[in-house]
């Protein structure tokens, strides 16, 4: 009787466990389904393959410009990281992506090896829409709005914060349409899509998308996906939360759990020169302790807080000053440097606010040795 009751068990557990994995892969294709239509990439899925010709519109529209942004931008800056990032991309297990929002583009294709991309912004996580709502006039809506949400990175490569939360608040919901779209882009596989609680120890809980927390932890998601050409696994997390100094003081579990990922760099675009005041001091300083190298442009720590530490910096392009929205960002001292320094590289591609002009800059920060 015992053996038949042990049997009986074991049975009910494998056959529980085969249904689970199941509806996982299910859902699975589901996801990536629905990423791949708004991606306007070919769908893997032979029921959904004529959607491409459903939303033709769509897919010309994304594609021209995707292809447009590859030429102008992204094919350039790919060669730039390949010659002036690999020692740093070599030891770089960690990505650091404060003020991120939704761009996980340019975070992804100047650090394509990370195992965790930590990243953080106003705007909300959302959601996907389901897979049965996609047709008819939703979709055509919905694929609108994904279009207009991505325009501005699109054209310029970067977001205005406030444009997105409004664009994202609505159809989209926040964020997760934006970064499933640049996985898809870049030829990855989404594996599980998660929402995360950080617990006041640092800990993070992940849950699923609808699962709402009675306590106020800070909420974000995970992303797993698989990079298909290299065979390797990565992670995003992304938190919708407010990092000034008043609100940060009460989120030292945030802190906590960007620390416990080692072998971290940081990397900072067209941040609104929110480094630059003293309402985030305690982010600029943590990234200042906490990362061994940091690469941004001129909206990023203030070139005189890596002197006072002795980081080496090496810069590259021209130095402007800041559009009409950021004169308080203007730095005499960075303009110095750029004025007499004659080992400067030049950069043949536009890379933060400057986007209409050839007046871009990169700072490539490496933090001396601890002895």
């Amino acid at each position: 009787m015992k053996k038949i009751v042990t049997f009986l068990l074991y049975f009910s557990l494998s056959f529980y466990a085969l249904h689970a994995q199941e509806d996982s892969l299910k859902q699975q294709k589901e996801i990536n389904t629905i990423v791949e239509i708004l991606s306007a990439v070919k769908v893997q899925d032979s029921d959904y393959q004529d959607i491409a010709t459903q939303t033709k519109s769509h897919y010309t529209e994304f594609n021209t410009a995707w292809e447009k942004l590859e030429e102008q931008k992204l094919s350039k800056m790919r060669i730039w990281r390949n010659t002036e990032l690999e020692k740093i991309n070599l030891s770089t297990q960690n990505l650091f992506y404060p003020f991120s929002g939704p761009d996980f583009l340019n975070a992804y294709l100047l650090y394509p090896d990370c195992d965790n991309y930590l990243m953080f912004g106003l705007e909300k996580i959302g959601e996907l829409p389901k897979l049965s709502e996609m047709k008819g006039v939703f979709l055509t809506n919905y694929l609108k709005n994904v279009r207009g949400a991505m325009s501005e990175i699109m054209s310029r490569n970067y977001f205005i914060t406030k444009n997105m939360m409004t664009q994202v608040s609505y159809q989209l919901k926040g964020v997760l349409p934006i970064l499933s779209i640049f996985i898809k882009r870049f030829d990855n596989d989404i594996l599980s899509i998660k929402k995360v609680y950080i617990e006041k120890s640092g800990k993070p809980t992940l849950t699923s998308l609808s699962y709402q927390s009675k306590f106020n932890l800070i909420t974000g998601l995970q992303i797993v996906f698989k990079n298909k050409q290299k065979n390797k696994i990565q992670t995003i997390y992304y938190f919708s939360t407010d990092v000034q100094d008043n609100a940060i003081t009460n989120k030292v579990e945030l802190l906590k759990f960007i620390k416990s990922f080692p072998e971290k760099s940081t990397f900072i675009k067209s941040a609104s020169y929110l480094l630059h005041g003293e309402n985030f001091s305690v982010m600029r300083n943590f990234i200042l302790s906490d990362t061994k190298s940091v690469v941004q442009d001129d909206t990023g720590i203030p070139y005189k807080f890596y002197n006072k530490q002795n980081w080496y910096v090496q810069l590259f392009g021209k130095y402007a000053r800041p559009v009409k929205d950021f004169n308080y960002g203007y730095q005499t001292d960075l303009a110095n440097r750029f004025e007499v320094d004659k080992t400067i590289k030049p950069i043949n591609f536009t890379f933060g606010y400057h986007w209409w002009t050839d007046k871009s800059s990169i700072l490539k920060c490496t933090r001396p040795e601890k002895k």
